[in-house]
C-alpha cells in the first residue's frame, strides 16, 4: 500500500481495516480508536470477534464464513461491538473479498461506519411513535399530516371512522375534510388555521362540526402545530380530531336545562352544602321578590321565618342521609307576606357522585293551600252534623242511667221505703244514696270524656305526633262506638303492629272516622242483615273492611272526587273521601286506596 494511499485512509472518518484468509485483523487505519478506544495497534493479529459478546461473536463469525465460502462481498452488516470501557458500539460493515488469479478467497478489505447515535436515535424515535401510537390509540383520536407546500395530506384511518368511513372509501385529500365542514363553521376553522400558519398563534385549535356518511353532524375538536422552515414559512401541519360529540350534547343539554329553569315560573333556588346561594331563577325573582343580584350569596335562611329555621335543618337532613326531600314550608317573601310551597329538594353531584350543592324547586299552594283548607273546613263543619248524631248515641245510656237514678231515690222516698227513726234503715238509706251518687258521678265522668273527645278531634292546631295505630283506632272508636252498636254492627280489631308512626292525630282519626261513618250509611242503605267492620293494623298499614256489598265498578274510580257523593238521602256533601285523600297522601305522603274483596269493600291507608 502506497504511502499516499495510506494516508488518505488515515485521514478518512470511517473505519478501514482488512483480514486475512483466517478473519485475523492485518490493517486498521488509526479512526479505530475513536469507534472502540483501541489503538490501531492493538487490533493487529485479532479477529473482529474478539471484540463482540460470545453471543453477536458467533453470530457476525457465521455471517463471515458464508461469505467466505461464497466469495461474496459483504453489505452493509450490523455488528454490535464492545468499546474498550465496556459499552456497545453499533457498526455498519461493508468488505469486498479479494481472491487470487485462481479465484479462490484471499482476504476483506472493508468500511466500517460507526451508526450508534443513528441508531439511538431511531430507538428513541421509535419509542416515542409508539408512545404517540398508544396515547392515540387510548384517547381514540385521528390524525392528520398536511404538507402545506405540495397541499398533499394524510388522514389515519380513525380519522376517517369518526365521519363513517373506513380507510379506502375516502381519499387522502384536502377536500375530503373541507367539503364535510358545517357551512357556519368553515370560515372560523380556516381563520384559525391561517392565523396559526402565519405564526400568530404558537397552536391551532378549533372546534367544527363535519358531515359523517349517513348525514348527521358530528362535533370535532381539532388541534395542530405546523412546522416552519428556516425562512419562517410554514412547511406542514400535524394534528388530531377529537369527537367530542357526546360532550357537545351535554353541553348542549345543559344550557338548554339551564334556560328552561330560567324561564320556568316557578321558584328553582341552588346552594352549596354551606346553605348559601349560588344560583336563583326569573321564578324565583317573581315568587319571593328579591333579585338575583339581591339573593345570590347570602344563606338560604333569609326566606325562612326564625321559627321555621329548626325544621330547615331537619330538612336539610334529611336530604344529606336520603338524597331527596319532599315538604311543604313557609317562604318570606320581600313584601313580607308569608306563601306556602310544596319544596321538592335534591342533592346535586359532582362526576363522583358527591355531594357538592343543593337544589330546591318551590312551588306556590298558597291559594290551593287556603282552597284545602276551606274545603276541609266545609268537610269537618258537615261531619259535626253527623257527630252531633254520635253525641246523642254516646250521651244517652249515661243520661238514661243518672235519670234512672235519681228516680229510683226520690221514688223510695216518696214511698216511704226508708224509715227515718230506724238506724238500719238509715244506714240503707245513706248507702243506697253514696251508692247512686256515685254511680251519678261516674256517668258525668262518662259524659265529660265524650266531650273531651270531641273537643279534641276538632282542634285546629295539629302538632305532629310519635303514635301507635292502634291508640288512634281506640280514639276514633271511642267516639263512633256507640252509633256503630246501636246498628248492631260488630266490629272486629287484628291489632299486628307495635310499631310508632309520626302522623298528625285528628287528621288521622277523621280518616278513619269518615271511613266508618260511610260504611254505617252504607249498612243502612242497603239494608245488611249482620253488618261487620274489620279493622286490621299490620307495621305502617291499617285497613278497614266490610261485608256491605262492595263499591259499584263504574264509581269506584270516582269515589275520591270532590262533591261525589253516593247517599240516597242527597245529605252527602262528597267532600269525606276527597279531603282523606288529601290527608293521608299530601299532608302524610301516603297512600289511600279502595278495593272490593270478600263481599265488601276494603279501605288502606299506608304510612
Amino acid at each position: 500500500m502506497s504511502i499516499q494511499y495510506r494516508e488518505l485512509l488515515e485521514n478518512i472518518a470511517d473505519w478501514i481495516w482488512e483480514t486475512d484468509c483466517k478473519n485475523s485483523y492485518t490493517y486498521c487505519s488509526d479512526s479505530v480508536l475513536n469507534f472502540l478506544g483501541f489503538d490501531a495497534k492493538e487490533l493487529i493479529g485479532k479477529t473482529p470477534f474478539d471484540f463482540m459478546s460470545e453471543a453477536e461473536a458467533t453470530r457476525v463469525q457465521n455471517i463471515f464464513t458464508l461469505h467466505i465460502k461464497s466469495k461474496e462481498s459483504i453489505i452493509e452488516l450490523e455488528s454490535l461491538y464492545m468499546h474498550k470501557d465496556g459499552h456497545e458500539v453499533v457498526v455498519l460493515i461493508d468488505a469486498i473479498a479479494i481472491l487470487d488469479d485462481r479465484g479462490e478467497f484471499l482476504n476483506f478489505q472493508g468500511l466500517a461506519h460507526d451508526i450508534t447515535q443513528k441508531k439511538n436515535i431511531l430507538k428513541e424515535t421509535q419509542i416515542l411513535e409508539e408512545r404517540l401510537d398508544l396515547a392515540l390509540r387510548g384517547s381514540n383520536d385521528g390524525v392528520w399530516d398536511w404538507n402545506i407546500l405540495d397541499n398533499s395530506v394524510y388522514f389515519s384511518p380513525r380519522w376517517k371512522e369518526m365521519i363513517g368511513f373506513s380507510d379506502k372509501e375516502l381519499i387522502n385529500e384536502v377536500s375530503s375534510w373541507t367539503d364535510r365542514i358545517h357551512p357556519n363553521d368553515i370560515e372560523e376553522v380556516w381563520e384559525s388555521v391561517n392565523e396559526h400558519v402565519n405564526s400568530e398563534t404558537e397552536y391551532y385549535e378549533g372546534i367544527h362540526r363535519l358531515k359523517h356518511k349517513d348525514g348527521h353532524w358530528v362535533w370535532i375538536l381539532d388541534r395542530g402545530k405546523a412546522l416552519y422552515n428556516s425562512s419562517g414559512e410554514a412547511t406542514r401541519m400535524i394534528g388530531t380530531h377529537t369527537n367530542i360529540s357526546e360532550e357537545k350534547a351535554l353541553q348542549l343539554k345543559a344550557v338548554h336545562q339551564e334556560q328552561i329553569i330560567e324561564e320556568i315560573h316557578d321558584s328553582v333556588i341552588s346552594t352549596g352544602l354551606d346553605g348559601f346561594i349560588t344560583n336563583w331563577n326569573s321564578g324565583s325573582e317573581k315568587l319571593l321578590g328579591y333579585s338575583a343580584e339581591e339573593a345570590i350569596g347570602k344563606h338560604i335562611s333569609f326566606i325562612y321565618l326564625d321559627e321555621d329555621l329548626e325544621s330547615l335543618g331537619k330538612n336539610i337532613g334529611v336530604l344529606m342521609k336520603k338524597g331527596d326531600n319532599y315538604v311543604t314550608v313557609r317562604l318570606v317573601r320581600k313584601s313580607g307576606e308569608v306563601l306556602q310551597v310544596d319544596l321538592s329538594l335534591s342533592l346535586l353531584k359532582d362526576e363522583n357522585s358527591y355531594p357538592m350543592g343543593m337544589v330546591g324547586y318551590a312551588k306556590d299552594i298558597t291559594q290551593k293551600k287556603k282552597a284545602e283548607e276551606a274545603l276541609q273546613q266545609q268537610a269537618r263543619m258537615a261531619q259535626m252534623g253527623e257527630m252531633v248524631s254520635m253525641i246523642a248515641h254516646q250521651w244517652r245510656q249515661p243520661l238514661n242511667a243518672v235519670s234512672l237514678t235519681a228516680s229510683n231515690l226520690k221514688l223510695k222516698f216518696d214511698l216511704g221505703v226508708f224509715d227515718s227513726k230506724s238506724q238500719e234503715s238509715f244506714t240503707q238509706c245513706s248507702q243506697e244514696f253514696s251508692q247512686g251518687l256515685d254511680n251519678i258521678e261516674e256517668y258525668v265522668r262518662t259524659l265529660s270524656s265524650t266531650i273531651d273527645d270531641f273537643r279534641n278531634f276538632y282542634k285546629t292546631d295539629k302538632p305532629s305526633t310519635h303514635v301507635k295505630l292502634e291508640d288512634v283506632v281506640s280514639k276514633a272508636l271511642n267516639i263512633i262506638e256507640s252509633s256503630l252498636i246501636a246498628g248492631n254492627i260488630e266490629i272486629v280489631k287484628e291489632y299486628n303492629s307495635d310499631k310508632t308512626v309520626e302522623i298528625y292525630e285528628n287528621e288521622i282519626m277523621q280518616v278513619i272516622l269518615t271511613i266508618l261513618q260511610n260504611t254505617q250509611d252504607n249498612f243502612l242503605e242497603k239494608k245488611i242483615e249482620k253488618p261487620s267492620i274489620k279493622i286490621i293494623t299490620k307495621n305502617r298499614m291499617l285497613s278497614i273492611c266490610d261485608n256491605g256489598g262492595g263499591i259499584a265498578k263504574d264509581i269506584l274510580k270516582k269515589i275520591f272526587d270532590p262533591y261525589f257523593s253516593t247517599k240516597s238521602d242527597k245529605n252527602g256533601t262528597g267532600l269525606g273521601l276527597y279531603m282523606s285523600q288529601t290527608i293521608i297522601e299530601k299532608h302524610h305522603k301516603g297512600k289511600l286506596k279502595v278495593k272490593n274483596r270478600e263481599g265488601g269493600a276494603c279501605f288502606t291507608i299506608e304510612l
